[in-house]
């Protein structure tokens, strides 16, 4: 499953892993032209493996990317980056994963470098591009750019990948804060991407935990994550099936301008016979996320406290004087004549 930009309706495929058909991930991938460009300079990919020994060694391999330096340039450079990428992979007899991924990138930034040096329309494109291997339970992301991958587990999104980007250094050296980079002018200067500069570096590694029933890997161009926040990712595709959530998505960007193409490819783990994680509510989200909600219960409990307190210290001076009084009315020495 392929796709080199423009508008494309969405797209499905299902990978059976584990020779008893216990685990399997159903994926779903789907682009916008979005509402202010002329032509959609994103691209997507999928791989699958006809042959079973094939799948289990190579696994199930996701991407996508987001082509910049003019509407034809970009097209150009995230397709090659696309096709090449799958290619490679497909081609490479290595067993590390990540080794693959970084080479068939590596490889993709040589063809687009010098595809821009040979046609002077296409000088200074480049793209991002963001994989992901699911072989089994191991998962394995490869990245360059903005574009990002997330794992949603219970209703909750954690990026897996750090943005390349200007914004994104100046948010690390304290300089803005996560929220302000979100409408910084500068949020779209990527700082590294495929085809740019003859050499690369690529970010690729294992994720440490393994994935199980109902996780849901999420790579996104930056036209998607620009205006849906992580939480509101992690509720939508934690709460639908995954065309209802990929429409839901792409809705949600409409819904605020989308100013930019979007992609989006969702892959959800199903493994038959083991439950899933414990769903956790927005409101619940919520409330673990912010210090402000912390802070007045703390305050509410205390202010329960000394109020229960000084209750008691009052019942307690109550409690002596009435006995002193009851006494002091029966003793016939205290009564007046």
């Amino acid at each position: 499953m392929e796709h080199d930009g423009g508008a494309a309706p969405q797209q499905t495929m299902r990978a059976r892993f584990e020779r008893d058909g216990s685990l399997t991930v159903l994926v779903r991938a789907v682009t916008d032209l979005g509402l202010k460009r002329q032509n959609n300079e994103d691209s997507y990919g999928c791989w699958l493996p006809d042959d079973p020994d094939e799948l289990d060694r190579r696994g199930l391999l996701l991407a996508v990317a987001d082509g910049m330096g003019g509407s034809k340039g970009g097209e150009v450079a995230s397709r090659i980056t696309i096709e090449t990428l799958l290619h490679d992979y497909r081609q490479t007899a290595g067993t590390d994963v990540a080794d693959n991924l970084r080479a068939a990138l590596t490889s993709a930034n040589g063809l687009v470098y010098r595809e821009g040096l040979a046609h002077p329309d296409l000088a200074g494109m480049g793209t991002t591009c963001t994989a992901a291997v699911l072989r089994g339970r191991e998962l394995t992301v490869a990245h360059v750019g903005d574009s990002r991958a997330y794992l949603v587990r219970g209703g909750r999104a954690r990026q897996l990948t750090h943005d390349h980007s200007l914004v994104e250094q100046m948010v690390r050296n304290r300089q803005i804060t996560a929220e302000q980079a979100r409408t910084d002018p500068r949020r779209n200067v990527v700082t590294r991407s495929v085809g740019i500069d003859a050499d690369l570096e690529v970010d690729a590694g294992r994720v440490d935990e393994p994935l199980g029933h109902g996780d849901v890997v999420v790579l996104c161009t930056d036209g998607l994550h620009g205006v849906v926040r992580d939480d509101e990712l992690g509720d939508t595709v934690g709460g639908h099936d995954l065309r209802g959530a990929c429409e839901r998505l792409v809705a949600l960007a409409r819904e605020r301008g989308a100013p930019d193409n979007l992609t989006v490819i969702l892959a959800r783990v199903e493994v038959e016979g083991e439950p899933g994680p414990p769903a956790g509510g927005a409101a619940e989200r919520a409330s673990r996320r912010s210090p402000t909600f912390t802070v007045l219960v703390v305050a509410g409990l205390m202010l329960l406290l000394l109020a229960l307190g000084a209750i008691g210290m009052l019942l307690l001076r109550i409690g002596p004087q009435a006995s002193r009084q009851g006494v002091a009315e029966d003793h016939p020495a205290a009564r007046s004549s």
